[in-house]
């Protein structure tokens, strides 16, 4: 089934943040579609949910960029958490 997430980085020390977070977030198996939101610095992610997780995208940015990421649902409201994905 195809599912769609929103991220948004933790903390954005430049606007080139999200189109860095497609280039990764297309990498990994499964990953459909990428939308990259410059203004709100954030990425809407369409993946098929037998191949990957939301899990396994946000460590995928996490491991990259040292980010960790809010997840947003489909009203736009933030799950309340942020996924400790920095490993620094």
């Amino acid at each position: 089934m195809i599912t769609k997430i929103t991220l948004s980085p933790s903390r954005i020390g430049c606007p080139s943040i999200p189109g860095t977070m497609k280039g990764i977030i297309m990498s990994v198996k499964g990953v459909q579609e990428v939308l990259v939101h410059y203004e709100e610095r954030s990425v809407d992610v369409m993946f098929d949910d037998k191949e990957t997780s939301a899990d396994q995208i946000i460590k995928a940015v996490g491991n990259e960029m040292g980010l960790a990421l809010r997840v947003k649902d489909d009203e736009g409201k933030e799950d309340g958490s942020i996924a400790e994905t920095c490993p620094m």
